[in-house]
């Protein structure tokens, strides 16, 4: 019987051993994805233009508690001038727009909320709807196209991988809700 016991207790052991190793191989793998997509999306400067700044004694800085949220909802949207693109007037107003405004020939545009919030942001995004929007540079939801500046191209060259990656270190993101505006045609 002591045998039994002892034989049913190192059974139960090996089992809960082998079962936890693969949840660490399975969360060591998960944590990798992770720091993978949070270098890429590092290396790819995406802060530049999703994350708003604000102003501090150092000068303008990304701000931590937006990260990736895309242009502030409660911003005043900036009217487009009625002048030349290449004048002098349209200079001093693209220099006048914050780092998640983008203006050219096709209007202005905002960049996107990139947090996992299911309202605003990506949230309702699953993995392969975010490959295929990096890669087509066609929103799946919206029904059109990815606005300038955004560098889709260069994203759809990356490996499933790597997208994989990103999409995975977005979703570790806090969800912060942010409605951003629709883009604005030239007058």
């Amino acid at each position: 019987m002591l045998r039994i016991l002892l034989l049913t207790i190192l059974l139960t052991s090996v089992a809960y051993f082998v079962l936890n190793a693969q949840d660490y191989d399975a969360d060591s793998k998960r944590i990798s994805q992770i720091n993978r997509g949070n270098q890429l999306v590092n290396e790819g400067r995406c802060n530049n233009c999703h994350t708003p700044l604000i102003e501090t004694k150092d000068g303008l800085i990304p701000d931590s508690k937006r990260t990736l949220s895309g242009h502030p909802s409660d911003s005043e949207i900036p009217e487009i001038p009625a002048v030349e693109i290449d004048s002098e007037e349209w200079l001093k107003f693209l220099y006048s727009l914050d780092s998640t405004v983008w203006a050219g020939e096709r209007g202005m545009s905002f960049s996107a909320n990139l947090t996992p919030d299911p309202m605003t942001g990506i949230g309702k995004w699953n993995e392969e709807t975010f490959i295929e929007i990096m890669r087509s540079g066609r929103h799946v939801n919206l029904k059109r196209n990815i606005k300038p500046p955004m560098p889709w191209k260069d994203y759809a060259k990356l490996g499933d991988e790597d997208l994989k990656s990103i999409f995975a270190y977005l979703a570790t993101l806090p969800p912060i809700r942010n409605a951003v505006p629709k883009p604005v045609p030239l007058p």
